[in-house]
């Protein structure tokens, strides 16, 4: 799957030119729009911000809370196992 951006400006495609890593859970993006009128660049942040299915080799460092609706089913697992 590929991430689609519009030019905040145009909202003709852009294209990601550079990007780093930030952390483990973010990275930052350069973008430029591909409408050569408009040129627009600008900076985007792409996050981690939750988790939708736990991992099965969790890192203690990371800290990606549950979505809510995933902790709602994992109590509600917890309280059939009790």
């Amino acid at each position: 799957m590929r991430i689609t951006l519009r030019c905040p400006r145009c909202t003709f495609r852009v294209t990601a030119r550079t990007s780093r890593e930030l952390s483990r859970t973010m990275r930052e993006i350069t973008f430029m729009c591909e409408d050569p009128e408009c040129a627009h660049s600008f900076v985007a942040h792409l996050e981690a911000i939750r988790t939708l299915s736990p991992s099965a080799k969790p890192d203690p460092a990371i800290d990606l809370p549950l979505s809510p609706h995933v902790r709602e089913r994992v109590m509600q697992q917890m309280q059939l196992i009790v």
